[in-house]
């Protein structure tokens, strides 16, 4: 196989729900929404091994391949119409000879999901569906999907094709060599082409698995008993040393970067250990107790809406359910289950959570929710995103991550993993380095307020700094910027699209939202003392597209004009102190800087009649007092 590509990665996202069953009861693994590399390079098809004299039955095919999935009704005759839909892109005519002979290459959206969704060919097993359960058109089903299959077999790559859509398929042809004899091919390739410590390894280390316990141990020359053995292996490895890190550390944090495929690892994990508990396996106690810890995670990661905080390769999507864990709770929006102890955690992968209370059913949504970002440079399904804020107040989202939209190869994709679509300072201009990391150097957990402090040197080395507190009693937030050794500087605040920037000046930004209750949020430069805010220092910006700023995404292929709040400083330095602080609509903010005790700065804030007072350090230590 073409090595795929490390670090940035472009998977495709299959449509389908894919499933194995085997062992006693026929247990099911449910492996929602595959992902798989794409590579586009040719590599050696896999060899037609010979079954060594063991003949594969039909019920042993449909063991290995368990429930099919459910289609949209219709779709098999849509096949065969020579048209296809694979979600969310819309219908292609893919074969428009209706023979099903077609061009394997063909990529009409150029995309490379729909070339993953495309190539691998599951949406064949709705013709291998349709035949089975019978009926007038059974055998045109058939027929349609062995003329399919051929053309695959001889024109997508092994990298490109899943063991699935042979293993299911052979269901219609039972005892026929020209499909039986390409399934151990296909899957000593995926045990000898491992894709390592991520979501992709793990999901051929299921296909394995499934393979291996579902057909007999003898079956294929032994070969089952060996791919049990390996997917075994390649899950344990998937915790040694590596150039990604452990799949899963001590605190039950996947090496993904990336809140949703957390979510859909810790689903990935939970079917190997049922699965392997099927086949008379299990994991190390040390390996289980990790998984053991990602609903905690997760939980901690879930906003008080029910969603997860868009970080990394991330829609908007909620958590998993799962009974008797912490998402239980978190999942249900304080429905069910209990909550957390924390409401505050620091995970050394670098993630900070926090919130104001966990909240009951009836006030979950009321809370307010902070993530800060920091650790190890971008890899995976990670973004550009170190020292980032996220902001959820009020009911609502404020400050938010611009988001994904899949794996489009562009300009778009490329804003999206960039710094300049999380909220943080850049230097524009300075080349940026994704693979730095950056420390969380100080923190002050107290009941209600939170003080962080973190640095790095992405920027060509040049030093950065953010401190943040966050208080509870009244939200706010602030954040104090430092930098040098660029000529510019460029703080950025990306609301969401559902706030409306109502009034801007050199030194702050207002915006607000309709709804009970309304919202407002003021985003104010306070100058130091001594330091003046030149004039045009807050701008505006929503829907630019050269370069791209001021957009969010949500979903798949969609993309939201949004504002995005700037605040400018030019020299061969800047400190940057910013207030964030949601209220109701109308409430007054004043705020001042003066010398305070020790060389550091006095804050006071009259926030709607309430004062406030804070200490500043020029170092960047923030206090309340």
């Amino acid at each position: 196989m073409g090595e795929r590509p490390r670090g940035r990665l472009p998977p495709g996202i299959v449509s389908t729900v894919k499933r194995t069953a085997w062992g006693a009861g026929a247990v099911a693994a449910a492996v929602l929404a595959l992902l798989a590399g794409f590579s586009g390079v040719a590599s050696a098809q896999p060899g037609t091994a010979s079954a060594a004299g063991t003949a594969i039955t039909a019920a042993e095919d449909a063991k290995a391949c368990g429930p099919l999935p459910s289609f949209p009704g219709g779709t098999a005759d849509q096949i065969m119409a020579g048209r296809l839909t694979i979600a969310p892109f819309a219908t292609v005519t893919f074969d428009p000879d209706r023979d099903g002979h077609i061009n394997w290459a063909q990529d009409p959206f150029r995309h490379p999901t729909w070339v993953v969704d495309f190539q691998n060919a599951q949406w064949i097993e709705a013709l291998i569906k349709a035949y089975l359960a019978g009926g007038p058109n059974a055998d045109a089903y058939r027929d349609r999907a062995k003329t399919l299959l051929l053309g695959w077999l001889r024109q997508v790559p092994a990298d490109n094709r899943t063991p699935d859509t042979l293993i299911c398929s052979a269901e219609a042809f039972p005892g026929q060599s020209w499909i039986d004899n390409q399934i151990p091919g296909l899957l000593h390739y995926y045990a000898s082409h491992w894709d390592g410590a991520f979501n992709h390894g793990l999901k051929q280390s299921l296909q394995l698995l499934g393979a291996g316990c579902a057909y007999p141990a003898g079956a294929f020359g032994g070969a089952a008993r060996s791919w049990r053995e390996t997917a075994r292996e390649q899950m344990i490895d998937s915790f040694e040393p590596n150039q990604y890190g452990a799949a899963i550390d001590a605190q039950g944090v996947t090496n993904e970067q990336s809140t949703g495929y957390a979510n859909f690892d810790y689903g990935l994990w939970t079917t190997a250990e049922a699965s392997l508990g099927a086949c008379g396996l299990s994991l190390p106690g040390w390996i289980t107790s990790r998984i053991a810890l990602m609903p905690a995670f997760l939980a901690q990661a879930t906003q008080p809406d029910g969603k997860l905080v868009q970080i990394g390769d991330t829609y908007v999507v909620g958590p998993r359910d799962r009974t008797g864990t912490p998402l239980e709770y978190a999942a249900t929006r304080g429905a069910s289950g209990t909550p957390p102890a924390p409401r505050i955690a620091v995970y050394s992968a670098g993630y900070v959570f926090g919130r104001s209370g966990w909240g009951t059913a009836a006030t979950f949504g009321d809370q307010s929710f902070y993530s800060l970002r920091f650790g190890p440079g971008t890899e995976i399904h990670g973004h550009a995103d170190h020292m980032g804020l996220t902001y959820y107040a009020r009911g609502r989202n404020l400050i938010v991550d611009a988001g994904h939209t899949g794996y489009e190869q562009d300009a778009y994709r490329s804003y999206l993993l960039s710094p300049e679509a999380a909220s943080v300072l850049v230097m524009p201009g300075v080349p940026f380095d994704p693979s730095a990391a950056t420390s969380l150097i100080h923190q002050a957990i107290g009941t209600s307020g939170q003080f962080y402090e973190f640095s790095d040197t992405a920027f060509s080395g040049d030093p950065r700094y953010r401190s943040v507190y966050v208080d509870q009693d009244p939200d706010l937030v602030l954040v104090f910027d430092r930098a040098s050794g660029a000529s510019s500087y460029e703080q950025l605040w990306h609301l969401d699209p559902g706030l409306t920037v109502t009034s801007a000046t050199r030194s702050y930004a207002i915006a607000t939202a309709p709804g009970t209750p309304g919202t407002q949020l003021e985003i104010r430069q306070i100058p130091l003392p001594g330091q003046p805010i030149p004039a045009g220092s807050t701008r505006v910006v929503e829907g630019q597209v050269d370069p791209y700023q001021g957009w969010v995404s949500h979903a798949a292929l969609q993309r939201t004009r949004a504002p995005v709040v700037t605040m400018s400083r030019s020299g061969s330095s800047a400190a940057i102190l910013t207030l964030i602080a949601p209220t109701a609509p109308g409430v007054s903010i004043g705020a001042s800087t003066s010398p305070g005790p020790g060389g550091w700065y006095r804050l006071r804030l009259d926030i709607g009649g309430r004062q406030l007072s804070f200490l500043i350090s020029p170092g960047g230590d923030i206090r309340a007092g």
